[in-house]
């Protein structure tokens, strides 16, 4: 039985993944807005890390992370602490490079949240 709070779109995006001061490349498989399946490193779970990607239109996404899962290809990382603006941004870039964008009519509604 899936328990998954938010729906996951797939997309390929490059990304960078900083477990303390060592930075590894990775590639992003699907994206919500709980988390990420990265291609690449398989992080044992609990792993605390940042994720750092670029939409396709080039806006940057910078978010805390942990590991929830892993596989033999990569692992699944939840984003920690994430606050109104970035999950915003995240929407957006979702809306960006998802090949499902259909899926995600409540966004054209979507407004930045008041400061």
């Amino acid at each position: 039985m899936d328990t998954r709070s938010t729906v996951r779109y797939p997309i390929d995006l490059a990304a960078q993944l900083r477990i303390g001061e060592t930075e590894l490349s990775c590639r992003i498989a699907n994206l919500s807005l709980g988390g990420v399946y990265i291609i690449g490193p398989s992080l044992p779970v609990g792993t605390r890390c940042r994720l750092r990607f670029k939409g396709p239109q080039r806006e940057t996404f910078d978010s805390a992370c942990v590991t929830r899962w892993t596989t033999i290809d990569g692992c699944g990382l939840q984003f920690d602490s994430l606050h109104a603006m970035g999950t915003y941004q995240l929407a957006r870039l979702i809306r960006q490079a998802s090949r499902v964008t259909l899926r995600m009519p409540a966004l054209d509604r979507l407004r930045p949240p008041a400061r």
